[in-house]
């Protein structure tokens, strides 16, 4: 989005993601630990938007009792840090919280305050509070960001947090992410807050693939060919684009039809492996998406497909492709499917900053600016290990 005046700088601990970051040229601050930094530092000071995904792992487990303990603990050290007029009484409270957090079971679980020290450190200690905010995580950490939509209300802001789905926005995987927005807004904080619209197909097992709209042939109003209900379509009242499926996505590495099937159990039940055909977007990628398996899929004598011989299994270059990474993007260092399976898509990324910073969706030309994205010269020197 640098056309569109965004310039950006990330705050990374691993050294892997860090060599990978500063391959594809993208700035990073020196110091690598978020709680180390805060808005007043000079590599930081300048910047009006906020973004970030703390790990939560303390309390993302559905279920857990610990997880449910630790959860309404954030909620509760969360609600003391905010509504503060000097930095004298928050950094007081911070201390508190901090040393509450640090001697929990799990030390990660401070990392998701994080965002708020900094929003509130940004408004009384810089004197410039983020104009805009985003924070992203997996949905189970939606109760969070629901209550710090609820706190940043509380202190100027417009803000609302919802699930996002990864292949409404043609990324080829079924990925959700739970996402907050908030717009400094101090005369309206009770505003609605325009959230990315879908523009694909949503995937379910057993619905039927759209057809790609041509301007030909324009959306119908009406159900088609006995269908009980009309293609769905998107804001603007056009029909949704059908999603995009793992073919789709490698079609340049694997033009013949597969079937992949996942290294996770469903159901509960650990030999139930998930299967998803290249007519299909692939489940969510993981860290460990190189222990999925592909197989061929051919036609028996009767036209009927049939699973064949195991083919290779993903390369990092196809794990990237199916996060809607560029083909040629410079992954380094070691465990590169890990940083892969860690990133947020590029693509629902997009649709996401453009929601938060101009209130409206992203122009098309940047998706196909990201799918032809060179990495800078000299940077393809070095080669991404295959790793397990």
């Amino acid at each position: 989005m640098k056309e569109a005046g965004v310039e950006s700088i990330g705050v990374e601990w691993d050294d892997a993601t860090r060599a990978t970051r500063a391959a594809a040229d993208l700035l990073t601050t020196e110091v690598k630990d978020v709680a180390a930094l805060d808005p007043r530092d000079p590599s930081v000071i300048e910047a009006n938007v906020l973004t970030g995904g703390p790990p939560c792992q303390s309390f993302s487990v559905a279920g857990s009792r610990k997880g449910h303990q630790a959860l309404e603990e954030v909620l509760r050290l969360a609600t003391r840090l905010v509504n503060y007029e000097d930095e004298g009484s928050f950094d007081t409270v911070w201390e508190a919280v901090k040393a509450k957090t640090d001697s929990m079971s799990d030390d990660r679980t401070g990392f998701v305050l994080q965002p708020l020290r900094w929003i509130m450190e940004a408004k009384l200690k810089r004197k410039k509070p983020y104009e805009v905010i985003v924070l992203e995580q997996v949905p189970t950490v939606l109760p969070v960001w629901k209550h710090y939509a609820k706190l940043l209300r509380s202190i100027g802001y417009a803000a609302e947090a919802h699930v996002l789905h990864a292949e409404d926005f043609g990324v080829p995987q079924t990925r959700r992410r739970a996402v907050l927005i908030a717009q400094l807004d101090k005369d309206n904080t009770g505003r609605s807050v325009y959230f990315p619209e879908p523009t694909h197909q949503r995937y379910r097992k057993g619905i039927e693939r759209l057809l790609p709209p041509t301007e030909e042939s324009p959306a119908p109003a009406e159900p088609q060919d006995g269908a009980l209900f009309a293609p769905p379509k998107d804001a603007k009242g056009r029909q949704k684009e059908p999603w995009v499926s793992v073919g789709d996505a490698l079609a340049a590495t694997r033009p013949r039809d597969f079937v992949l099937v996942s290294n996770y159990g469903s159901g509960g039940d650990p030999k139930n492996r998930g299967r998803r055909t290249s007519e299909e977007p692939a489940a969510t990628i993981t860290g460990k998406f190189r222990r999925n398996r592909l197989f061929l899929l051919k036609e028996n004598e009767s036209g009927e497909k049939e699973v064949g011989e195991e083919l290779d299994r993903l390369s990092l270059e196809e794990g990237g492709l199916l996060q809607s990474f560029p083909a040629r993007y410079p992954w380094r260092s070691t465990d590169v499917a890990q940083q892969i399976g860690n990133a947020i898509p590029p693509r629902l990324s997009l649709h996401i900053l453009s929601a938060a910073l101009l209130r409206k969706p992203p122009k098309d030309e940047w998706f196909t600016r990201l799918a032809e994205w060179e990495p800078p010269a000299g940077s393809q020197e070095e080669d991404a290990p295959e790793g397990p």
